[in-house]
Order: C-alpha cells, then sequence, then structure tokens
C-alpha cells in the first residue's frame, strides 16, 4: 500500500486516499500516524470531509498526538474537525473559569479525557462498604457539578480501571481496591449523567485496544500520554463515533447479503435443507450467533433490509422453511433478490426505505461485491468482513456504526415502523383512491408536551440529518425543556401502529414590534413522508403562533444533500422567500386555514 495521496492530486483525491486506509473496522495494528499527520495539516482535503464541527479538548494527560488521529477520524465520520486543546491537564480549572474560551467562544462539542489518575477520592485499603459507598459520592459530585457549569454536548471518557491490582485478584472484587472504586464510579456517573453529556466505556475501549496498548507506561514517562502509538487510532475512533450519534450522522439500516452470510451455503445449489445453519455443527452455530445479534440490532432499532443475488422466491425459502432461522420475514423492512449488481438495489432500498445512502451499512461475505459497493458508492459503510462466520458480529460491531447515548422507547419501535411503512407505502403507491386509503388508516396526531420521557426523543429527533429538516439549528433536551412552551411536537398513531414522536418544532416568539415569530427549526421523520403530517404541523405552527399575537412567521432554509424536497414543500405550505435566499415568511393572521391538504388525521391534545 502507498504512503498516500500526492500533494499533486486535487483535494477530493487526497482526502478520499486519506480515507482509504481507514476500513471498517480498523485492523488491530493499523498505523496511521502518517496518514492523520498529512490529512490534519491539509486543510482542503479536510473541509471537503463533511459539516465543520468545532471540538474543545480538554484532558489530563497529553493529548498532541491523539489530535491529529481525531481529526481523521472525525472525517472517516463525515465531520471537518476544528479541534481546540485545552491547557495541558486542566480539566476542572477550565469549565470553572468564566473567562475561558469554553464559554466565551463555545465549542459545537467538548471532549473530556480523565484516567483513574483523576480519581480524588479514593477510599483507603480496608475500607468498609460505607466508606466506599461516600467515596464514590464524593467523586461523582464532583463531576455532575462540572457538568452543570458546562452548556453545549460533552462527551466523556469513563475512568479506565488501572493496569496494576494492589489487592490481587480481590482489587475489582471489594472496597477499597482500586478496580473496584473506579469501576463504581462509572456506574453512579451512568445513573446520575445528564442528557447533555455521553459517557464513553473506558474499561471496553481498553479490551478492544488491548491493555498493552492501553497502559503503555514507558509511553507515559516519556511524554505523558498513557496509550501507546497503537492505540490512537481505536481511541480517536470510539470518540468520533459517539460524536457522530450525537450530531445525527450514526448509521440507520443494516443490508445484509443471504448466502453464505445469513446462513452457511447457496440456497439455489444445496436447497434450504443442506444449509449451514443451528447448533448441529460449528459453522452453523456461527451463523445463528450472527442471526442473533442483528436480532438484538433490530431490537434496538436498527432497520434490517435484504440483499441478495438470487431469484425472490428461493431467496425467501429458508425464512419460511428452515427450523433454525432466528431472522423472520418480518424483520426485514425491505427485502430485495434479483440477479441487478447491488449497488443498483441499495439505491433501490435506500429511496424504498427514504433514507440517504450515508445512512445503510452494508454486510456481504464476497470480497469482489464489497470492493464494487466501495468504488460505486462510498457513502455507503461497507463492512470488511472476515472469512470465519463466528467472527462476523465482532466486526460489525467493532465498525461503531450504530452509536447511542439511551435507549428511549421510540427507538426499541423503529424498526417496526419502518416494516410497516414500507408495508403501507406499498399499499399507497398501489392505491386509486389516496384520501380513502388515508382516512381507512385511523390515525390520529398526539400532541406531547416536552417532559422527562419525550425530550430525549426529541432531541434526537433534532439532531438527526433527516430529508425534512429546516437547518443545522440542534437544541440539546435541557433547552427544550427549558422551551416547552414554544416546542410542537407530534406522535402519530394508526391502527397498524404506534410510530411515536415523529415530527418536532422549535419556536421563538417575537421579541420586538413586529410580531415575527421564529420557526427555529423543524424535523420530520422520514417514516411519515406522504402522509400529510406536514399539514398536521403546519396548521398547529399557525395556530399556535396566531394565538400568541404573532403577525407573521420567519423561517430559515438551509439546503444539505439530503433535505432538497423542502423547497418544493414551504411554496406549498404558505411561505414567500425574502431578499435572504434562505429567508422565508408567512402572514400568519391572513392565512386561511384550508390551505392545507386533508390530512384524514383525529388531532389529540392531551391536556384538552
Amino acid at each position: 500500500m502507498t504512503d498516500g495521496p500526492r500533494k499533486d492530486e486535487s483535494p477530493r483525491i487526497r482526502l478520499q486516499g486519506c480515507l482509504d486506509r481507514t476500513p471498517f473496522p480498523l485492523p488491530d495494528d493499523v498505523d496511521l500516524d502518517r496518514t492523520a499527520k498529512r490529512l490534519a495539516r491539509d486543510t482542503e482535503a479536510l473541509s471537503l470531509a463533511g459539516a465543520s464541527v468545532t471540538v474543545h479538548l480538554l484532558s489530563s494527560f497529553l493529548t498532541d498526538y491523539l489530535v491529529d488521529h481525531l481529526i481523521l477520524m472525525f472525517a472517516r465520520r463525515g465531520m471537518a474537525a476544528n479541534i481546540r486543546q485545552g491547557e495541558y491537564g486542566v480539566i476542572a480549572g477550565a469549565i470553572l473559569d468564566d473567562a475561558n474560551s469554553l464559554h466565551s467562544d463555545p465549542p459545537d462539542l467538548i471532549l473530556i479525557l480523565p484516567s483513574f489518575r483523576d480519581l480524588a477520592f479514593c477510599p483507603p485499603m480496608g475500607a468498609s462498604v460505607e466508606q466506599a459507598a461516600h467515596a464514590v459520592d464524593q467523586e461523582v459530585q464532583f463531576w455532575t457539578n462540572l457538568w452543570s457549569a458546562l452548556s453545549v454536548p460533552v462527551i466523556q471518557l469513563s475512568f479506565d480501571t488501572p493496569p496494576y491490582r494492589p489487592l490481587a485478584e480481590a482489587d475489582g472484587m471489594i472496597p477499597g481496591g482500586l478496580s473496584h472504586y473506579a469501576r463504581g464510579v462509572n456506574m453512579e456517573l451512568a445513573a446520575q449523567v445528564p442528557l447533555s453529556v455521553t459517557l464513553v466505556d473506558a474499561e471496553s475501549l481498553a479490551r478492544k485496544a488491548g491493555l498493552a496498548n492501553w497502559h503503555d507506561a514507558h509511553v507515559y514517562n516519556l511524554c505523558k500520554q498513557p496509550f501507546s502509538m497503537a492505540a490512537l487510532p481505536h481511541v480517536a475512533d470510539a470518540l468520533s463515533a459517539t460524536a457522530a450519534g450525537i450530531r445525527g450522522l450514526g448509521r440507520k439500516a443494516l443490508v445484509v447479503d443471504l448466502d453464505d452470510t445469513l446462513w452457511g451455503g447457496v440456497v439455489g445449489d444445496d436447497g434450504v435443507v443442506n444449509l449451514e445453519l443451528g447448533p448441529e455443527t460449528p459453522e452453523g452455530e456461527a451463523f445463528t450467533a450472527f442471526q442473533m445479534y442483528l436480532a438484538q440490532l433490530r431490537q434496538r432499532g436498527i432497520i434490517l433490509a435484504v440483499c441478495s443475488k438470487n431469484v425472490d422466491e428461493v431467496a425467501r425459502g429458508p425464512f419460511q422453511m428452515h427450523p433454525a432461522m432466528v431472522l423472520k420475514e418480518d424483520d426485514f423492512a425491505c427485502f430485495v433478490a434479483n440477479f441487478d449488481d447491488k449497488p443498483s438495489n441499495l439505491r433501490r432500498i435506500a429511496a424504498e426505505l427514504n433514507l440517504g445512502l450515508d445512512a445503510l451499512v452494508f454486510v456481504d461475505d464476497n470480497p469482489v461485491e464489497r470492493a464494487l459497493m466501495r468504488r460505486e458508492l462510498p457513502q455507503v459503510m461497507t463492512i470488511e468482513m472476515p472469512e470465519n462466520p463466528a467472527l462476523y458480529a465482532t466486526a460489525v460491531d467493532a465498525c461503531r456504526a450504530f452509536p447511542m447515548a439511551r435507549l428511549t422507547a421510540d427507538d426499541l419501535r423503529r424498526a417496526d415502523s419502518y416494516t410497516a411503512r414500507a408495508n403501507t407505502g406499498k399499499a399507497m403507491a398501489a392505491a386509486s383512491d389516496m384520501d380513502g386509503f388515508l382516512a381507512s388508516l385511523e390515525a390520529r396526531a398526539i400532541m406531547e408536551p416536552v417532559g422527562p420521557g419525550t425530550q430525549v426523543r426529541m432531541a434526537q429527533l433534532l439532531a438527526k440529518t433527516n430529508q425534512f429538516k429546516l437547518n443545522p439549528s440542534v437544541f440539546s433536551a435541557e433547552e427544550l425543556q427549558d422551551r416547552r412552551d414554544h416546542v410542537i411536537a407530534l406522535r402519530l398513531v394508526d391502527r397498524l401502529q404506534d410510530y411515536g414522536i415523529v415530527a418536532v418544532a422549535v419556536l421563538d416568539p417575537a421579541t420586538d414590534a413586529s410580531g415575527t415569530w421564529t420557526v427555529c427549526n423543524w424535523v420530520m421523520s422520514c417514516r411519515v413522508f406522504a402522509r400529510r403530517l406536514e399539514f398536521v404541523m403546519m396548521a398547529e405552527i399557525v395556530q399556535r403562533a396566531r394565538n400568541g399575537g404573532a403577525q407573521a412567521l420567519e423561517l430559515t432554509y438551509r439546503p444539505s444533500d439530503r433535505n432538497g424536497l423542502i423547497a418544493d414543500l414551504l411554496p406549498k405550505l404558505g411561505f414567500i422567500p425574502l431578499d435572504d435566499d434562505d429567508r422565508f415568511a408567512l402572514p400568519v393572521q391572513q392565512q386561511a386555514e384550508n390551505i392545507y391538504s386533508a390530512h384524514h388525521m383525529e388531532i389529540v391534545r392531551p391536556d384538552e
């Protein structure tokens, strides 16, 4: 492999050359030092990586080498990172200093990287359960106080366990052990973490990076960096994946091949009964374990789809007839089996699911198919699968394609929502009487208040790069709580299922005599496209503004590579462009309510 792109190449090619050296998942022994340095200094290429994000880094150890790897890994996740390093070894002092740029010039994101060396209230060896619990409470109080002083999203590394164990095998088991204390602090921090903070599990990351790489005493003594150079890409990868989740850039759907991917053998040649699947053989057991892992991903809200070169009826056979199948046909929101090339089929799957290609992950045992996908659709995350099916789940998991901070009830319903949406979409396409069909769904649009059970989902929806999203503005759960009187959120329920909260709008009342209210942002899930929920939302926005005495509404629409459909929709909703290219206005008091299409939904307001 060459050392990287040449300077005489275009910035786009230089960027791609760097990214080509960072496959999914990262190999354990990957060496990216030169590549990371090159991209960090190539501002032209870096600017093409994606949306710009300013990151302020606070750490108790040296991060000079880590910064370059962070820039590379953020680019790998579609973000052009501008990383500001805080003063070496200063975390609390920076947060508590009102004059610090954290407060005077807030970044988009803060990374806090402590280590076990920063545990300040460690109990003495031989401490009682009560003494250890009191020490944990002091430690947690210290950090929660720091978090409360920050106003932007935070990613914090949890405390790693020390490389040495003064109490031998009991060190992690009894009060007074350093490992026991670090784990106790982590668990209590996780229990009390505010919605604006996401913890990264340092102990799990240390295992994946390798303990010898995570704890490198020689490097620490040399330059106060606790990790070996070999661990830096993996640390940076975990942090950037978490950032991608916070910024709404996590993947949403996993598209899988069938033959030698979900089962061993080729169903068209071997027949259903001869496939390797189930506990009878080691290989069959490996495929069963992989299916179980995919079923767990689906349970937490990841959409599953099939892309197979096969006759459709033959491809469905194992799901219908093989007794060891874990996954069923209904687990897949989209099932494509034909002999077209797979990039074309992934475009079809993305369109059917109403997702961007950059929301897809592709899993196929065939290296030729993977190479074609990378060349034709680089937006898709194509996973480099191992030859041994026993390692399939580990390979997918190591890519960190589906980051999450919290699991909500809406997450648990999401995969079912897409399956139902796909079925509804097919029925809508075949319907000759669209109004009659929509009425038959018996849909209810439920107005949801901002509260403990809803604000996380609302913040999630506003953070995502949806196809229906006015602009990049995001709001934390805490900010939504503060603005709760001017947040509109809708839950969609019909006779098929509860889709959860699928639309959120944040309004700003007029602050001067003009009487102009601002739609700060408006986001809708692509699961509800073509259901006319946009007209329900628009009527509610107009009514809310009118009741508040507004004379007009204004909004800022910033086109992206995904939200182009809004450009055609805004005029239909009554908005007219202003002199600025991206600003639109609507006269509220003169707006006729019957301008909006019939939506055939019952509007439910729980407080009425």
